[in-house]
């Protein structure tokens, strides 16, 4: 399984990043990818699921004004990094991501990783405008997906 992680070759755009001073529902992590980077994201997270703990480092595309404007909100961006760390930990229940630096950290395991894959899935086909918990507390703050703009998703270019 290992093997095939270190194997796996990212492809598409994706942009993860948080609002800064965000009212209630906002304060959470926001997700778009275009149809090739959501595509390839769960192509990896299939290849971790079930395996050993292990990790891999992506690009973060940089934010747009068009990307912004998807969830029509004018908060300013608080935390947006150029690169992603998948920490897979089998065990784990709960998604975290932390920012560190140019990096933004996820930590995440079997349980949490089927539902950040069915999300991705349903941002590759241009859906958006959802969210999924990160973890079971009823205050935590979810993380909301969006379809990436300019995509003819018809076509799927």
């Amino acid at each position: 399984m290992t093997a095939d992680v270190s194997a796996w070759k990212q492809a598409g755009r994706l942009h993860v990043w948080r609002y800064a001073e965000a009212r209630r529902g906002w304060h959470g992590w926001q997700w778009s990818a275009d149809p090739a980077g959501a595509r390839s994201l769960r192509n990896l997270f299939d290849r971790m699921l079930g395996g050993e703990p292990c990790h891999r480092t992506l690009r973060l595309a940089a934010l747009t004004d068009a990307v912004l404007c998807v969830p029509g909100v004018r908060y300013a961006v608080a935390e947006h990094c150029a690169k992603l760390r998948v920490d897979y930990r089998p065990g784990r229940t709960e998604l975290q991501l932390e920012p560190d630096g140019d990096l933004l950290a996820l930590t995440v395991g079997d349980r949490r990783l089927r539902r950040l894959t069915a999300a991705l899935a349903q941002v590759e086909v241009g859906e958006g405008d959802f969210g999924i918990a990160a973890s079971d507390l009823r205050r935590a703050d979810p993380w909301m997906f969006w379809w990436m703009p300019g995509i003819d998703y018809r076509s799927g270019k």
